[in-house]
């Protein structure tokens, strides 16, 4: 009896264990959803109007992989697509560019995509787009968060 006890017990305190780790995880998400749409829904609906800044993420991906450093022709595309990136940038407005560019960097894209080991290096691009562009003096501050 005293055996059942002990395996009762332990069982219901790792069930306790698991269930306060799902409930921080759950936290820690919703968190992380919120701090994304910015200042409102407002700001989550001018990102949607711009593609979800579509050309940031071609002009981001196609530098990450590479691609902007291999010839004129690629360079002169490089170049349309930060020229378009920016145009979508500006149509956000200061208020809204920051908090587009990290809905546009939690995009589940990025990890299906095979993108996941530059993401680093990606994040480091995304937040000086509005420098980049000229459209703010600082970047935008953001830190990665990867589970």
């Amino acid at each position: 009896m005293a055996r059942f006890s002990l395996v009762f017990a332990a069982a219901g305190l790792l069930l306790l264990v698991a269930m306060a780790a799902v409930a921080e995880a759950s936290i820690t998400t919703t968190a992380i959803e919120e701090n994304a749409r910015g200042s409102g829904s407002s700001c989550y609906q001018q990102v949607m109007d711009q593609g979800m800044l579509d050309q940031c993420t071609m002009y981001l991906m196609n530098n990450v992989r590479g691609g902007h450093q291999q010839g004129s022709r690629r360079r002169s595309s490089g170049d349309e697509q930060m020229q378009m990136c920016c145009m979508q940038l500006e149509n956000l407005g200061q208020e809204c560019m920051c908090s587009g560019i990290k809905m546009m960097m939690n995009q589940p894209m990025w990890s299906t995509m095979g993108m996941g080991q530059m993401m680093g290096q990606m994040m480091s691009m995304a937040q000086n787009l509005p420098t980049q562009c000229g459209l703010m003096s600082q970047s935008c501050q953001m830190r990665a968060v990867w589970y």
